[in-house]
């Protein structure tokens, strides 16, 4: 079997890291990537996700006051409601006013509350921070974000997104809430806050001119889709139960997770920069490998290709491969991900080198692992354009709640990145997918626009490597359904005509100058033939040019 030299030099860049790693302590791969902390509690995110969006078991739960509150999903997102909440429906029964008749998660205004930092939790309901009805919610005036107590039964999916679950370090509401502060703390010129990182920055300013908080637009959005409140152009009350669901169960994975990869890369070149990690020590790359854990998880394969995708964004990118034809044959897995693997493995040995700046200025070795955190985010946008593309064809004639739900949420991440190339183009796919208008644009013109910006997507270093191949053409199963990409869609006639007439053009181009090498050869010739005959009669005559 061929290999590329591309994947010669991945095998090469893991045998030298092992040589010059002789004492590395062994821990758990993740899909292939080799990590040199702990980061196993961190991988384990994807468990909280898995919960949230697996269907729970129906239940009663008892509230502190003596109430009962219906609870017919449990810990997970549950069952679709059918045709009653389908987009543009407004919910028939409970509160329709706020999107509870969708019932959907059975949030009430004390849930909704923000878990408390500190408290008794020893009664209430399921003796849990976040539960309905418990009474030390009601005073709470900051969230508590990150790691809860114990949870004992009939956790509901707000309150594992909330406060997490299964992961000792982090949740998935604590990725984005408090962005505007979140720092690496060296407290030196060299450091980059999660706020003002290029890649994080294009996407604040980006939903910050649309009327959303700069900073915390990510855990507001996915917020509001479980509160079933309006935020921005979009009410959750009334676009029906399965978009709510697709926007939480994909859009805490897009715009909580996905800013927060990115933060632990710059994390990661802050700590090197300020000499704050010890050079050559293995204990220096934690935060890169906290990066590689949030994005493959703890139950993805060991490997690549692994025996299990996972549900962060390494599945996503193996999925949507499927879907465009965009494996690495070779490697067995999506280009994408053989990739950013190959990044995150040659950019660890960069960041064990860890050398600080001098006198303000990053070491080459933190230039190139900022190169590298700028073509990792970059490439992990195409994922994402896949999926636009995937849900605007889906969505093209008629859009189902569901559909329309998981077009919102790859539209969402990637809209900051659209705008930043071409605003024109991200207007178009917000109005289809924030205002729900599908009939100002057509698919044809949106796609054809979106494509347009593949170019410039992304930051630094990153720019360019999103392009026509490595997006790839839509296919259902084996059907081509999206031909032509980076072309119109559909009938490409169009395109076959300008081809023809280019190629007329050029035929005629080459005979016309045939024609006239020949014509000029032949004069030379008569030429040659007149001067000849002058000569031989004319004895001293002399030619004459004709």
């Amino acid at each position: 079997m061929k290999m590329h030299a591309t994947n010669i030099a991945f095998l090469l860049t893991i045998c030298v890291s092992t040589l010059i790693q002789p004492g590395a302590a062994a821990f758990t791969y993740l899909a292939g990537y080799e990590p040199l902390t702990d980061v196993e509690e961190h991988s384990e995110i994807d468990l909280d996700a898995n919960a949230i969006m697996a269907t729970g078991t129906a239940g009663l739960q008892t509230t502190a006051t003596g109430g009962v509150v219906n609870t017919p999903y449990g810990d997970g997102l549950g069952e679709t409601c059918g045709a009653t909440c389908l987009v543009g429906a407004t919910c028939v029964a409970g509160d329709p006013a706020t999107g509870k008749g969708c019932d959907f998660g059975e949030v009430d205004t004390v849930a909704a509350t923000p878990f408390p930092c500190t408290g008794d939790f020893s009664s209430g309901a399921s003796n849990k921070p976040g539960a309905v009805g418990h009474a030390d919610n009601e005073a709470a005036v900051l969230p508590c974000i990150g790691p809860s107590l114990t949870y004992t039964a009939n956790v509901l999916a707000y309150d594992i997104w909330k406060g997490g679950k299964n992961s000792a370090t982090r949740s998935l509401a604590g990725f984005s809430y408090g962005a505007k502060t979140k720092s690496s703390g060296n407290g030196v010129s060299t450091d980059v806050d999660y706020k003002d990182n290029k890649h994080i920055a294009i996407m604040n300013a980006y939903w910050k001119n649309k009327g959303l908080n700069e900073y915390t637009w990510g855990y507001d959005m996915i917020k509001a889709a479980f509160d079933g409140t309006t935020i921005g152009d979009l009410n959750f009350a009334t676009v029906g139960r399965d978009f709510r669901q697709e926007a939480i169960q994909k859009g805490m994975l897009y715009l909580n997770l996905y800013p927060y990869v990115i933060w632990e890369m710059q994390d990661q070149i802050n700590d090197c920069n300020a000499g704050s990690k010890t050079a050559n020590d293995d204990n220096s790359v934690h935060a890169w490998d906290e990066a590689v854990a949030f994005w493959a998880g703890s139950t993805v394969g060991t490997e690549n290709p692994t025996s299990s995708d996972g549900s962060l964004l390494y599945a996503l990118a193996e999925k949507r491969a499927g879907n465009f034809k965009t494996y690495d044959e070779t490697v067995g897995s999506s280009v994408v991900a053989a990739e950013i693997l190959k990044l995150f493995t040659s950019g660890k040995t960069y960041a064990r080198a860890c050398t600080p700046a001098t006198s303000g200025n990053p070491s080459n070795d933190m230039v190139k692992l900022d190169e590298h955190m700028d073509k990792i985010a970059t490439h992990m946008l195409t994922p994402f354009v896949q999926g636009v593309m995937r849900y605007l064809y889906k969505t093209k004639d008629e859009a189902s709640a569901k559909e329309a739900g998981e077009l919102w949420a790859f539209a969402t991440v990637m809209l900051p990145f659209i705008d930043h190339v071409n605003p024109t183009a991200a207007e178009m796919l917000y109005q289809r997918a924030w205002k729900l208008d599908f009939s100002t644009n057509t698919y044809e013109e949106i796609k054809s626009a979106v494509e347009g910006t593949y170019g410039g997507l992304g930051a630094g270093a990153g720019v360019g490597l999103v392009n026509c191949e490595a997006v790839g053409d839509l296919y259902d199963v084996e059907l081509l359904v999206s031909k032509g990409t980076c072309y119109s869609s559909g009938d490409d006639s169009i395109a076959k005509w300008l081809i023809a007439v280019i190629f007329f053009l050029v035929l005629t181009f080459v005979i016309l100058i045939g024609a006239v090498v020949f014509l000029a050869v032949k004069k030379q010739n008569i030429q040659k033939s007149y001067d000849q005959v002058l000569i031989s009669k004319g004895g001293n005559m002399r030619p004459v040019s004709v």
